[in-house]
Order: C-alpha cells, then structure tokens, then sequence
C-alpha cells in the first residue's frame, strides 16, 4: 500500500511539473523552421492547437512565397525577464529573420502570463507595417479574444489582418497604386500638434517684432545697449533696462523683471530647450546574426499592447 501511495505521488508531482509555466530564454525556443521551411509558429507550450497552428503555418508560407516577408510567430507562457519587446528583438536577432537584401522579417510574440501581444518589425518593413498598424491590428483583432483566454482565435484572427494587409499593399505597389493603410483620423494628433506650434511661432514673432519697433522712427531696429540692476527679491529680478534704436538713435528705458533661477531650466540668458533624438525617434538597433531564415536587420519598429 505504501508503495502506491509513493507512485501516486510521484505521479501527482510530475503533472503537476508539466503544468507549470517555463520561464524561457530566447535561446530556447524552439525553432521550427529549422526543421521545415514551411513552419513559422513555435507553440511550445502548446498554447495553439494543432489548427490553428497548421493554418497559420500555411497562411504565413504563402505570404513569404507572394511577398518575400519571412515571419516568425512564437506563443508561450513565461519568458525570462518579462520584457516582450526585448524578448521578440533578440528572436528576430539571433535567429535572422527576414531577408538580407530587403530586412522585411516580422516577429509575433504571445506571452500569456505577461498578457502581452508584441509586433516587431525590420528596418525594410517598419514602412510598410509602421507601428499605428500594428497596433490597431492587436487592439481590434487579437485583444478582444486574448482577453477572454481564447488564444486560438485571437491569434489566427490577427494573422489574417497582418496577412490581408501586407498583400494589399504588395498588390498596390505592384499595380503602381499607392497604398493606403490609415485613415484621416490617425494623423489629427499631428496636425493639431502642428497647429499648435504654428500659433505659437506667429506669437513668439509679433512679441519680438513689438518689443524691437522703435516709437520714434516706426522701424523694427531696437536693440538692448545697457541695463541698471534695481534689485533682488524673492527671486525676482528687477532691472531698468536701456534700448537705442540703431536707425535713429532714439532712446527707450523700461524696467524689466526676470526670474533669478540658474538651477531650474528658466533663468536669464537661457535658450530654447532642445529634446536630442527628436519626437517619436527610436534608438540604433542591432542585426539579425543571420541562421535558417535570410539573415535580416531591424532597429526595433512594431507595437505591442496588454490585453
């Protein structure tokens, strides 16, 4: 007796074993493209079934034979580090995908205990499927179902959107069309953006053109030739401040107040704050290390979201 107890013990632990979720590192995910050229998912946790996975094989190998964009998709439970941008990089990476000549690889990561959907893009493709698409496709395609632990559908749904849109767009270039892929209302951030900075400038403009118009001559020739400290409170600095007017020589005293702050990023003499990089830039990337798909390079475009 006590030895069935023994047995079912080991039994139970061994299950127990199987079901726990396994913290991977990149270099232990299974590729099986390696094996086959025309397998792209790596479910090894079986969180796919199995057809869900051969559909997506078989949509994914004809878009690589239409298109030429190698992709690779991988669906596990846990990843090491819980970094799903950093995670989906380094497979594009070490495993090279997309082509050498044209960088068009694409990796699609699920992790379901970081409940996290991440696209990453190469540098040939970032243009293509910039990063707005990929979000809309995981917002509108994939999180309503991975919200609900329906990851087969999720899935295969949003690999029929990044499927349908990369053939139109291919279908476009090759017809000479142009192709289209957001609609007016992705770009009013932008442009509002653009709005704003335009008044701004015309603010910024009139105010210096008044501040330099001498009152005698009507001209735009006024320039600061002397100033008189007054005085110093609470931060406050006063001066009496003296303009020439460099046309006629007339002369205009006003009294001026700054803020005497040198730690803060006001204060007198201080120029306009430059943000190195530029809005939206993203950093240098790496390469792919090349292997069994075409040995392609990206920077780290694409999207990812939490459902």
């Amino acid at each position: 007796m006590k030895k069935h107890y023994i047995i079912l013990t080991i039994c139970a632990i061994f299950c127990i074993l199987q079901t726990w979720a396994y913290p991977y590192k990149v270099s232990e995910i299974p590729m099986v493209h390696l094996q086959d050229r025309t397998r792209y998912v790596s479910n090894p946790d079986g969180i796919l079934s199995v057809q869900t996975v051969n559909s997506i094989d078989s949509i994914l190998y004809a878009l690589e034979q239409k298109t030429g964009i190698e992709t690779l998709v991988v669906a596990v439970n846990e990843i090491e580090g819980g970094d799903c941008f950093e995670f989906a990089l380094q497979l594009g990476k070490q495993n090279g995908v997309g082509k050498k000549e044209t960088n068009n690889g694409l990796v699609i990561l699920l992790v379901t205990q970081e409940r996290c959907i991440q696209f990453v893009t190469g540098y040939g493709l970032e243009g293509i499927l910039p990063d707005a698409i990929c979000r809309r496709i995981q917002t509108q395609h994939m999180n309503p179902y991975f919200g609900k632990a329906d990851w087969d559908t999720g899935m295969l749904a949003g690999i029929r959107a990044v499927n349908s849109y990369l053939r139109n767009y291919h279908d476009g270039t090759e017809n000479g069309k142009r192709p289209t892929g957001f609609s007016a209302s992705d770009y009013y951030p932008f442009i509002f953006a653009g709005i704003i900075f335009i008044v701004f400038f015309i603010f910024a403009y009139k105010n210096q053109r008044r501040k330099n118009r001498c009152p005698h001559c009507k001209k735009h020739t006024l320039r600061r030739t002397d100033s008189r400290f007054i005085s110093n409170i609470n931060g406050i600095r006063k001066e009496e401040v003296v303009y020439t007017c460099a046309h006629c020589g007339y002369t205009v005293v006003h009294e001026e107040e700054s803020h005497d702050d040198h730690d803060g990023f006001g204060g007198r003499g201080g120029g306009p704050i430059i943000f190195g990089g530029g809005l939206f830039g993203r950093g240098n990337g790496g390469g792919f290390n090349g292997g069994s798909f075409g040995g392609g390079d990206f920077g780290g475009g694409g999207s990812g979201s939490k459902f």
